[in-house]
């Protein structure tokens, strides 16, 4: 008996002496926000080219639902993972990207008159209009194309070897705040200066657009409507020289605004060049915030 008192009589001291550590809490993620640069050499292979199809638009432009159908039987025939579809409302055509009174939304932003004027070569001319990777094709004098060749313009890019790759994670870090982390890894040198631009669209939002018959339809469907750039328009500087295997991770930190609906929203990011009036789109690809 006097040797098994000794022995509760140990475990109570050891026990009593035990240090608890604190309680840790799981159940949140640890979001960290990346800005880091490296050279790597475990490449990921057979990248291709995603092409971006910027769609410029209006609501009171009834040819401008054929240049929505065109872009998103393109997206929808060669897939939402190799084709970016971004629809931009500016405040230069006159009235046809005015609102309508009965309208509880607008399009017509800075962020689209901005990009308009500053990153696209040509005149614009009438509505529809758009541009396949802000790039000036072969036989053209200007980014503009009319819609009816943006599907083949897209079949060009998506067959082109990628020069870098772009990775994104969108993480909800409370409310209507997420944390996008943006990995580029370039695939192949490149010695023009690259820039990187972030953008955010949204989807399925019922607003009245005037249609092909001149009839004007209260239930229309927008689909890609810019709504905010997270960086400038023009991004931020990468670098103008990259080795073969430069990695680079950035993070952001993006709050919707209470009327956009995040199952519908997502990130675009551009990786384009900055080399005078060329912003030739090198990569792209689109992220939904929520997943």
């Amino acid at each position: 008996m006097k040797k098994l008192s000794y022995i509760l009589i140990a475990l109570a001291v050891l026990t009593g002496c035990s240090e608890i550590p604190p309680v840790i809490d799981f159940s949140e993620p640890i979001v960290l926000f990346n800005d880091t640069t490296y050279v790597t050499t475990d490449l990921p292979k057979n990248v291709k080219r995603n092409a971006l199809i910027e769609d410029i638009s209006g609501v009171r432009c009834n040819n401008c639902p054929k240049a929505a159908d065109a872009a998103h039987s393109t997206q929808l025939d060669f897939g939402k993972d190799r084709v970016v579809v971004m629809t931009l409302h500016p405040n230069t055509n006159g009235t046809l990207t005015n609102p309508y009174d009965d309208s509880k939304d607008t399009f017509n932003t800075e962020i689209a008159t901005n990009i308009y004027e500053q990153l696209y070569t040509g005149s614009l001319g009438g509505l529809p209009t758009g541009a396949v990777n802000r790039k000036v094709f072969e036989g053209e004098t200007q980014t503009f194309l009319p819609y009816t060749s943006w599907r083949s313009r897209v079949s060009e890019i998506l067959q082109e070897e990628a020069l870098a790759q772009v990775e994104v994670d969108a993480i909800n870090t409370e409310g209507l705040k997420y944390a996008v982390n943006v990995k580029t890894t370039f695939l192949d040198k490149v010695s023009t200066p690259v820039n990187m631009s972030i953008f955010v669209i949204e989807s399925y939002i019922k607003s009245t657009q005037k249609m092909p018959d001149n009839n004007k339809n209260k239930d229309y469907i927008h689909h890609d409507i810019l709504r905010e750039a997270v960086t400038t328009i023009q991004g931020i500087p990468l670098g103008s020289d990259f080795e073969t295997g430069r990695v680079f991770e950035k993070g952001f930190e993006v709050e919707l605004k209470d009327k956009y609906v995040p199952e519908n929203t997502a990130i675009v990011v551009l990786l384009h060049y900055a080399d005078g009036a060329n912003t030739e789109v090198i990569q792209c690809t689109e992220t939904p915030v929520t997943q």
